[in-house]
């Protein structure tokens, strides 16, 4: 037995049926990025501050695996970018990774008094604040020559981390597009706690 097929039944889409789906998708699309975008931005500060965190936690360890003397520094070294130096070494060696903080991302200017460029933590693990009288200067060369041009000079030298009342101390990152900020704070002890909410900038 032979089937016959209606062509009839073959129907597909018009051209009006596929344009009102285009502008649903784009309707949609529309509503949804927005949201999307900020969550990226969320996220890229979030992760920032994580990786902040994860480099004091380098240098503290440092500090103390190395039982050093003189000291292992956290540096903001500009407004984007940051290191530890271990300051029992000497040239190259003393300088570990110069990270940069993600497109958008700045640390910022602390105004409180005894704010400074840097911490330093000791072979216990605690830390204190070269910009206050209980501490040694800050370390003076915190880039070596040939970043100096390139990747230091954003800013470089001005006060990010800031003392608080409570004895720790606080490094904020800003989120330039939102003004959303996340804390990074280093307690009197020297255990290094990243902030759990955001902030807005005041």
């Amino acid at each position: 037995m032979t089937r016959h097929t209606s062509a009839h039944g073959e129907r597909g889409f018009s051209l009006v049926e596929l344009l009102i789906v285009v502008a649903i998708v784009a309707l949609m699309a529309g509503v949804a990025l927005p949201g999307i975008a900020q969550y990226i931005r969320n996220y890229k500060i979030r992760g920032a501050a994580q990786e902040v965190t994860g480099e004091l936690q380098a240098a503290r360890s440092k500090a103390i695996m190395s039982n050093t003397n003189a000291g292992v520094s956290f540096v903001v070294v500009d407004a984007d970018s940051y290191r530890f130096v271990q300051e029992d070494l000497t040239g190259d060696e003393a300088f570990g990774p110069l990270k940069d903080l993600p497109g958008g991302l700045t640390f910022v200017v602390a105004t409180a008094a005894g704010s400074g460029p840097s911490l330093r933590f000791n072979r216990l693990g605690g830390y204190c604040n070269p910009a206050g009288s209980s501490c040694a200067p800050a370390v003076a060369t915190v880039c070596r020559p040939e970043e100096v041009t390139l990747r230091c000079s954003n800013g470089g030298g001005a006060n990010y981390v800031a003392p608080q009342a409570s004895g720790s101390v606080v490094i904020t990152l800003l989120e330039n597009t939102t003004q959303l900020r996340r804390t990074v704070q280093v307690a009197p002890g020297g255990r290094v706690m990243p902030s759990e909410g955001w902030e807005k900038k005041p």
